[in-house]
This record gives C-alpha cells, structure tokens and sequence, in this order.
C-alpha cells in the first residue's frame, strides 16, 4: 500500500514539474515575442500596411523566432530528443527571416527548403518510404532510398508552402497548425514530447497574433515562423504515417486538408488565368471569406471548423479500414471540386476588377 502511494505520488510530481516546464516554454516563446519586438524595426523585420495587407500599422514579424527559442528551451528543458531536427528549423527559421527582411527571389527559398528537408531526413532519419496501398488493394508501394529521398523533399516543401500560403490572416497559420498537432497529440502520436512543446511554444505565440480583445495582431510570425512551422509538420505528419502504430500516409493528407488544397489549387488556377503561381491576389479561401464581409475573428472560427471537419474525416476513414486507394479517391475528388470552383471564382473576380 505504501509503496503503491509513493509511486502515485512520485508520478503526480512528475506531472506537475512536466506541465511546470511547459508552462515555461510558452512563457518563454511569449517574453521572447515582447521582447524582440522592440527590436524589430532595428531589424528590419517590420510589416507595413499594404495593399495585400489588412494590418492598418506597422507590425513587428519576430513571432517565428520566438517560437524557434521556445522550441530550443523546451528541447533543453524538457526532451532532447527531436535535436536532430533542431538544424532543420534553424535554417528554415533563419532563411525565413532574411526573406522577411530583404524579401529573397524565389528560387532561393525553394533551395533552402529542399535543403533544410533533405538534412531532416539525414539527422533524424526520417522520410517516405511506405505509402501504403495508395492505387491498389493489392500492390504496397515502397520506394527505394533515391526515391524516398526526392519524394520526402518534395512532400516537405509542399507542405512548408501550404502553411505558408495560409499565413494571411491574424492567428489562421498558427492556429492551423496548432490544431493539427493538437489532433496528433489525441490521437497518440509516438513524439509526444515534442509535440507538447510545439503546443506550448505555438501558444506563447498566439497570446500576441489572436485578434482577442484589439483592432489587429500585435506581432507576425512571418516567413520565418510559418516556413519552419511547415517542416516541423512535415516531420511529424511523416514520421507518424511511418511506424506500424501510426496514421497511413493517405490520412496525413486530410489532417492538412484545407490549407494543402488551398495551396494547390491557387498554385494550379493563377497559371491558367495568365498569371505567375506566386503572384499577390485575393483568391484564397480566407481572402474570399473577407472580401464577403465576414470578420476577421469570424473566418478563422470558419477555417477552423472546416480544418476540424477534414481532420475527423480522415480519422474516421482511417478507422474504419477504408482501402487506401478510396481514401485517396475521395480527397482528389474534393481537391478538384475546390479547384474548378476556385478556377470560376477567379475569371469572375477578374471580370468585377
């Protein structure tokens, strides 16, 4: 009996210095976030008001690097054991900085996301190798390690993009992929640690980016934040569809559903109007939500609820044993129907411009 209690009371301990140090780790990433913004016009990392900004002041973009420091204090503090990855999201953390700063070409961009990819799969040693049953219920497809190599690259750029491409709206980036840890850490992903950290270090952040209680955001995470939030989802969506206890790589596409569609289907429709895929519009989902007149507040609830739609829909899929195959089938079927809408949407825009 005694020693039956002195274990639940050595457990309880336990927990609460665990929920202790997180607790530091947000409080860190949000004293950092303060912090660095009085420095962020010495920086240079300031977001003027723009046409294709909806900020009305100037607004620091330090919330990247500061979740980048509440990161690295929660590996310190509480599990090293995602140090591998920690050079990943340094350069990506710090090519998104300059790119916020002196707004880098392009092909620049892509080059240090393959890079910051490519030494995600030689440190942590992590990467695609089984998709499953993806065309049929008969054939698995394993690729070879070149394969596997081109393909994790690929993947981790696509998604490092969609985040990106996202970052259009007070706390829509952030609370996306807070939302998609989230439903990781539920559904019992193997790199809890990590994951609860991440958690933390995303809420210190959001403390400042939520419009709650102010006309506009207090801080931007920037290209530096939503770039190397984009690699870490990336590592944890594949490392997750990996291991026999895990996702089917199929599911990680709905737990990113929207903003990977989005993405997509923006990149796909702005050349078939004429235009280059990275050109400055208003044609993704939140813009459009907006430009109906719906608040701010409003369409990050509306992005949320349908992020949390798609999440439980491939759980629910992934429950059930729906073939691979089908599950891929349902989520292209989706993918086109956004496109051909979006696509209709744009030549209309055009029209009223």
């Amino acid at each position: 009996m005694a020693h039956t209690l002195l274990y639940d009371a050595r457990m309880l301990v336990n927990t609460m210095t665990e929920w202790g140090l997180l607790s530091l780790v947000l409080i860190i990433t949000s004293l950092a976030v303060y912090l660095l913004s009085k420095f962020s016009a010495k920086l240079g990392l300031i977001a003027e008001p723009g046409e294709h900004r909806l900020h009305q002041t100037a607004t620091p973009m330090v919330g990247g690097i500061a979740i980048y420091l509440g990161l690295l204090s929660g590996m310190l503090l509480i599990d090293g054991s995602f140090s591998s990855l920690m050079p990943s999201l340094f350069l990506m953390c710090a090519v998104g900085a300059l790119d916020d700063r002196y707004n880098l070409p392009s092909w620049t961009r892509f080059l240090a996301q393959g890079l910051a990819a490519y030494l995600m799969i030689v440190f942590s040693n992590v990467a695609l190798v089984d998709l499953g049953y993806l065309f049929s219920s008969d054939q698995r497809i394993l690729l070879s390690p070149l394969g596997s190599a081109i393909l994790t690259i690929f993947a981790c750029i696509g998604v490092i993009n969609a985040v990106n491409m996202s970052d259009g709206l007070d706390g829509l980036a952030g609370s996306l992929v807070f939302l998609v840890l989230l439903s990781l850490f539920l559904f019992g992903h193997p790199s809890q640690g990590l994951l609860l950290i991440s958690l933390s270090a995303i809420a210190g952040f959001l403390v400042w980016n939520i419009r709650i209680g102010r006309p506009q955001a207090k801080v931007f995470m920037g290209d530096a934040g939503s770039t190397m939030l984009g690699l870490l989802l990336a590592y944890l969506l594949i490392d997750c569809s990996q291991v026999s206890t895990g996702i089917w790589p199929v599911t990680a596409l709905w737990l990113l559903a929207l903003p990977l569609i989005d993405a997509v289907a923006v990149l796909i429709v702005r050349p078939m109007r004429g235009r280059s895929p990275f050109s400055a519009d208003r044609i993704h989902y939140h813009h459009q939500l907006l430009d109906r007149g719906i608040s701010v507040n409003l369409s990050l609830i509306i992005a949320l609820i349908l992020q949390s739609i798609f999440i439980l829909i491939g759980i629910a899929l992934w429950r059930i044993g729906l073939a691979d195959h089908l599950q891929l089938a349902l989520f292209l079927g989706l993918f086109l129907l956004y496109a051909a809408r979006l696509y209709y949407f744009s030549g209309k825009s055009e029209k009223t411009n």
